[in-house]
């Protein structure tokens, strides 16, 4: 179990039993008007970890010296069994690596880790 709690964008799908669980919130059952820049408030006023398919994020945590942290899924389409495969297969070194990570940026190749200021 990890000991972080995360933002779900809009962009990931909501019904995924990986996220069923406490330390998951829903940005569509919060605000599903909310825009980036709410969202970012939320995360950073909740030290929530954004986790997003939104390209937008990842200016955000360039030039926000103070950001939350975020997990971008630079995944592109995907079917929901292979979405479900890949967090069964990579959630474990996403965690790892959060700790000391300001941004992860996963691909279905690699995993890029923007370190902590």
């Amino acid at each position: 179990m990890s000991s972080y709690a995360f933002l779900v964008d809009v962009n990931l799908p909501k019904h995924f039993s990986f996220f069923h669980a406490d330390n998951f919130q829903f940005v569509i059952d919060i605000n599903g008007k909310a825009d980036d820049r709410d969202i970012w408030q939320y995360a950073k006023e909740n030290d929530l970890v954004i986790l997003t398919k939104d390209a937008d994020f990842y200016d955000r945590c360039i030039i926000d010296i103070n950001s939350p942290k975020v997990v971008y899924f630079k995944l592109g389409n995907m079917l929901f069994k292979e979405i479900h495969q890949f967090f069964t297969e990579d959630w474990t070194n996403i965690m790892e690596y959060l700790p000391n990570a300001k941004m992860i940026i996963v691909s279905r190749t690699h995993i890029e880790v923007m370190p902590l200021a």
